[in-house]
């Protein structure tokens, strides 16, 4: 015969029913049902706290990345340090940059990563140049490239604030420079302002020779803001001849080949197509090769503050142990009635898991819905502003993942059913009669 139970407890109605009932049921606060509400408050506050930190470090990613990429190139090829075994020297690898058949071919290699556009290449000379005039001296990066294949390679041709991007002079002996802002402060010159450079060899030669060094005229005809330290403070272009003249290179020589795609998505699987057909004398790095340890550091403390904040989950997950631990000492009795009703162990065990699962997902669901409203209207009406006099955004960036949110609440989840493990088992453990028995005692 049948019990009353016995058709219920095969499915999951009853013990999320008996469940909920566990949780509905008090009509007076007492030291579990504080301990259970403290518990879905603490993963509520943890789960919305890890949505608004991982939030704000995808903004400040986002915002990083779009800077640099928006300076750098997405694929960078320069030679590599050649082998004392192999007989080529840096000087000819150096000349392969410049060759029209190698361009060709990385050109051909790279076109199917950027399908709706031409591959943008620019061959590059870098080299420390002091910069002197009537009132101060300060040494710079000099980069010499084409005018027409910066703008193909780079976005630091739409941020000059004062002059113009014209890196080629018509000028017989007089070089164009386009300076940053702040390096243009030190120096104290505006647009329009004549300088005399040095070059490392000229110093050298005079150091060693006890001469006058040799100086170039150049006309600072630009001055732009990029609103990154790194570059406004330290570089400056000019054409590409003009550097190779400064630098006493010949003009079949580039020291490095900058690369642009059509997103820079695809620098990746760009590069290891690069690295699989070129030569292994050139190294290719992509952007994030460029900046690696900026990006190691950043995620670095992405995991250090979700683990850090992960914290709270832990604490709230374990005051759902505790307060499961105790509602099953205080439900004995009852246990005993429901086993002696037809229950079995494993109904008693599921009715417990159940109770963690509520609580659970209670405080998860509130947590992300708590956590990406804040986000979302962080995002849409700016609440936390920011001084744009001192800062390059008008307001604190917030990127919402939704993969992040998925994680996190994933995350909880699995930590609330772990809690309810132990307990869940130690009351289908409990045995019926001896439970009625000590209720009759009582």
């Amino acid at each position: 015969m049948k019990t009353p139970l016995s058709a219920p407890h095969r499915s999951l109605a009853f013990p999320f029913f008996v469940a909920r009932r566990y949780l509905r049921s008090k009509h007076t606060l007492n030291f579990i049902s504080v301990i259970s509400g403290i518990s879905i408050v603490g993963i509520t506050l943890g789960v919305a706290a890890l949505v608004i930190v991982m939030s704000l470090f995808n903004g400040f990613q986002a915002l990083i990345e779009r800077f640099l990429v928006g300076f750098d190139p997405h694929i960078r090829i320069t030679p590599a340090i050649v082998a004392s075994s192999t007989n080529a020297s840096p000087k000819n690898e150096e000349r392969l940059l410049m060759q029209d058949s190698l361009q060709r071919r990385i050109t051909s290699l790279l076109q199917p990563f950027s399908a709706n556009l031409p591959v943008a290449l620019a061959p590059v000379v870098t080299g420390k140049i002091v910069c002197v005039n009537a009132r101060s001296m300060q040494a710079f990066q000099l980069v010499g490239m084409e005018s027409e294949k910066v703008r193909v390679v780079s976005g630091i041709a739409s941020t000059v604030a004062v002059g113009n991007f014209r890196l080629e002079s018509d000028t017989p002996n007089l070089v164009h420079l386009v300076m940053g802002a702040a390096l243009a402060d030190k120096l104290r010159i505006v647009s329009g302002d004549t300088v005399q450079l040095l070059s490392p060899y000229a110093l050298e030669g005079a150091i060693t020779q006890g001469t006058i060094p040799r100086t170039v005229r150049a006309a600072v005809v630009g001055i732009f803001q990029s609103n990154n330290k790194e570059y406004d403070a330290t570089q400056a272009y000019t054409s590409l001849a003009s550097a190779q003249t400064l630098l006493r290179l010949p003009r079949d020589v580039a020291q490095s080949l900058d690369i642009r795609l059509e997103s820079a998505s695809e620098s990746e699987n760009a590069a290891a197509a690069l690295r699989a057909n070129l030569p292994p004398t050139l190294l290719v790095q992509t952007w994030f090769d460029l900046h690696r340890d900026l990006y190691f550091v950043m995620r670095f403390e992405r995991l250090a503050a979700f683990c850090v904040l992960l914290i709270i989950v832990l604490v709230a997950v374990f005051n759902i142990f505790a307060s499961l631990s105790m509602t099953v000492t205080e439900k004995r009795a009852e246990i005993g009635m429901l086993k002696a009703m037809g229950a079995n162990a494993r109904t008693i065990t599921m009715v417990f898991f159940a109770q963690s699962v509520l609580v659970g997902c209670i405080g998860t669901v509130l947590g992300a819905m708590l956590g990406s409203a804040l986000c979302w209207g962080q995002m849409q009406f700016g609440w936390i502003a920011l001084d744009t006099s001192r800062y390059i955004v008008p307001a604190l960036p917030m990127i919402l993942d939704w993969r992040d949110v998925i994680t996190i609440c994933a995350l909880s989840l699995l930590l609330s059913l772990a809690s309810g493990i132990i307990p869940a088992r130690k009351a289908g453990e409990v045995r019926s009669a001896m439970a009625l028995l000590r209720k009759e005692r009582v």
